[in-house]
């Protein structure tokens, strides 16, 4: 608890010295603005008031979560950019403009870069609720039998059903899975944001899909902040088929879920476990939700590998296969090879808090498995 405390102390710190820091230069560079600046500085800090019960799992907190979390979030990403944004311009100002006011000088540097985030949020805010993204990637496998060939997997990743997921975005995004036609849907963690409360919400939407379509499911880091063992015991003989380091022959293909790499004891990943009562003749595919899967795969020289997790860190630019969570992972989105094992990494359904996607419009993967020509 020690070691929490701290971390938590230490992650307020930096953030208060941001936000001192951001609103401290916008009263200066824009005083006539100084009641909207201090206005949503404070509306946006709200949350913090809230966190000792943010994970209380009642109406009030499951409130307060959705309404001051995506705009604590807005802001705390602003004002870490704003920051840089200012010091950037402050450099500039030494070396070549210091016959002008600082305030004066960084006055348009200030408000082009408040109008773009402005831009780009209301973009991202219709990329991330509106359209729905079907990728479809054929994946060659040396060692896939032949009565699999041609076998299709509709992956979806973290839908972080919460209060505000739309019940008609969840039909819309089962109904769009169904019409793939795959021989087997899969979603990779991250079902719920946190709660079991939302597992209902969740089983409402995949009413869309047939009853004879296969349903399999893993946990993800945010089943596992919350109360997983509320998610497993709401899921359990429902539609959704929850693999917790276990197993699935679909088909003859053997999907072996993982638990989430945030879990411990009983329920720590464990792929020997999801491997054990695999039919020989059965081909095995790995559902993992966090990347972090690939190595264990890789270890056993097993073929396939899905995960989500990543979201391509809502913003990104999928041409050149560059996404802000690739900065942090080296797994972070699209298909990836090494040796004789492959990985998908979808990059995310839904959202998390914030609904912003800018570049990375919500994914539903199609993958079509191949036989390698001989």
């Amino acid at each position: 608890m020690l070691r929490i405390a701290l971390i938590v102390a230490l992650v307020a710190a930096i953030f208060l010295a941001f936000n001192v820091l951001s609103v401290r230069q916008l009263l200066r560079i824009h005083p006539r603005r100084k009641r909207l600046i201090l206005a949503v500085a404070i509306g946006c800090n709200l949350m913090w008031l809230c966190l000792p019960i943010l994970n209380a799992r009642t109406d009030l907190s499951r409130f307060l979560r959705a309404t001051l979390g995506p705009p604590w979030f807005a802001w705390t990403v602003f004002a870490i950019l704003y920051s840089f944004v200012i010091a950037a311009t402050l450099f500039i100002w030494l070396l070549f403009a210091r016959r002008h006011p600082f305030a004066e000088f960084a006055r348009w540097p200030s408000r082009v870069f408040i109008t773009i985030v402005i831009a780009g949020g209301l973009v991202g805010m219709y990329q991330a609720l509106v359209p729905l993204r079907v990728e479809r990637v054929p994946i060659v496998i040396n060692t896939l039998p032949p009565h699999l060939d041609g076998f299709r997997i509709a992956l979806l990743g973290d839908l972080h059903v919460g209060l505000f997921t739309r019940s008609s975005r969840l039909t819309k995004i089962f109904a769009t899975t169904e019409s793939l036609n795959a021989d087997a849907v899969v979603i990779a963690g991250d079902l719920v944001d946190d709660d079991p409360y939302f597992v209902p919400k969740l089983l409402a939407g995949t009413q869309s899909l047939s009853p004879s379509r296969p349903l399999v499911a893993v946990l993800g880091n945010h089943e596992m902040y919350g109360d997983p063992y509320g998610v497993i015991a709401a899921l359990r003989n429902s539609r959704i088929r929850l693999l917790v380091n276990e197993g699935a022959d679909m088909r003859g293909v053997w999907f072996a879920g993982v638990s989430d790499y945030a879990g411990t004891r009983a329920l720590a990943p464990d792929l020997n476990a999801a491997l054990a009562r695999r039919p020989p003749n059965a081909f095995p595919i790995v559902i993992a939700h966090q990347p972090k899967g690939f190595a264990d795969a890789r270890e056993r020289h097993l073929p396939l590998t899905l995960c989500a997790h990543t979201h391509g860190g809502q913003f990104g630019f999928r041409p050149l296969r560059w996404s802000l969570a690739g900065v942090f992972l080296p797994f972070h989105m699209g298909l990836y090879e090494r040796g004789d094992s492959q990985l998908y990494v979808n990059t995310g359904t839904g959202y998390w808090l914030l609904p912003f996607r800018l570049g990375m419009t919500p994914e539903i993967t199609l993958i079509e498995l191949h036989r390698a020509p001989r």
